[in-house]
């Protein structure tokens, strides 16, 4: 409940609405100290009438405890992180922990970019950190504080925590179209930030590169874009990729929604996909399966319950179920792939419009020995 000023009840409202002090009413909402039965009821009574909801941060404070998970991530409104988030909301929706969100919509803001003092400023009982890799001095400050932290699709020494195997990803992805017959193949991915940027797509990219180098085929700078995140800025980078007259046959995008803008873009040249230029994508997101979009899944959802049982593990509280085994990317084939020069627009439409090629999964063990020489390409800085 809210006063008629919009602004929510207080503590100090309930003290005076029962008639006793505010640390009294502290006492019958902590149980810190015996109260009389009859001011107990006096006060539950206020609280009831008012609907005081007490903040659980500071009544955690107050105990020497608090009851809050700090949550960290970029960009909610990105597919990936909200799965990602989902899986986590599912394992602590039972527990008495509530979550406190922190969206950086621009990780490397100069202003926001040191986890370990976002962290420090809230008081948490624990924190998950969603893929934004800390850095040297934030894993170090992170160690010196007492609660516990998690890490959502980020690999580290320091952190418990799950993360995917991008560079095999990028490989999985790349010898799909080597094996349809493509031989230029394009990239479009993630501008590459020096700061907390997640290197997600630059390891993918890196994945891509490594396959074309071993299959002998030049890597090409001008086949490869660059651009902010999002299915709008991955498009106007797809237009200078494709709006051209020695295009790839092929993309391969870091994310599905990279590679929806990629189709957008495909879409305004009057290309046909996969006739004129196949996509694969990266994520499965369910709008991929709508659209037939041949990508690399990764589970997602299945990321986020782990890291929500491992901090209940940390936590000292039960696990409400065991710990789910962490599955391998695989490559899902659907119609936005063919060899170079077949269009299929019938079966295009088909999948777009019933999604009857999400059926078709393929998990990409087979590696064509003609790709599998040792040596390792130099990585781009």
């Amino acid at each position: 409940m809210q006063e008629p000023s919009g602004r929510p009840v207080t503590i100090a409202q309930v003290a005076r609405d029962a008639g006793v002090s505010i640390p009294t009413v502290s006492r019958v909402l902590n149980g810190s100290a015996p109260v009389a039965e009859e001011t107990r009821r006096r006060v539950d009574a206020s609280i009831e009438r008012l609907g005081y909801h007490p903040n659980p941060m500071a009544r955690g404070l107050s105990r020497g405890l608090s009851d809050v998970v700090l949550v960290i991530l970029p960009n909610i409104t990105q597919p990936s992180v909200n799965l990602r988030l989902a899986g986590l909301i599912s394992v602590l929706r039972e527990t008495p922990y509530e979550l406190t969100l922190v969206d950086l919509e621009h990780p490397d803001s100069e202003r926001k970019r040191h986890l370990a003092d976002i962290v420090a400023r809230h008081h948490a009982a624990a924190t998950v950190i969603i893929s934004l890799p800390p850095s040297t001095a934030d894993t170090l400050q992170l160690l010196r504080q007492a609660a516990p932290v998690v890490l959502v699709d980020v690999r580290s020494d320091a952190f418990p925590g799950d993360g995917i195997d991008d560079i095999a990803g990028g490989m999985i992805a790349t010898r799909h179209l080597l094996g349809l017959g493509h031989r230029r193949i394009g990239f479009v991915g993630d501008a590459e930030d020096r700061f907390i940027g997640n290197p997600a797509s630059a390891n993918r990219r890196h994945g891509y590169e490594q396959v074309l180098f071993d299959a002998g085929i030049d890597i090409r700078p001008d086949d490869i874009a660059l651009a902010p995140h999002g299915m709008d800025t991955a498009k106007a980078a797809a237009l200078d990729l494709l709006d051209r007259s020695d295009r790839p046959t092929a993309v391969f995008a870091a994310s599905d929604v990279q590679a929806f803008g990629v189709m957008d873009a495909a879409r305004s040249l009057g290309l046909d996909v996969p006739g004129d230029v196949s996509v694969v994508g990266f994520d499965d997101i369910v709008t991929a399966r709508l659209v037939g979009l041949t990508t690399v899944r990764q589970h997602l959802e299945v990321s986020g319950v782990r890291a929500g049982l491992r901090l209940l593990e940390l936590l000292g509280q039960p696990l409400p179920f065991e710990m789910p085994e962490f599955p391998e990317l695989e490559l899902v084939t659907r119609s936005t792939t063919a060899s170079p020069g077949d269009a299929h627009p019938i079966r295009s439409m088909a999948a777009a419009l019933t999604g009857a090629a999400a059926s078709e999964k393929e998990v990409s063990t087979a590696f064509d020995p003609a790709f599998g020489r040792d040596e390792r390409i130099p990585r781009r800085k």
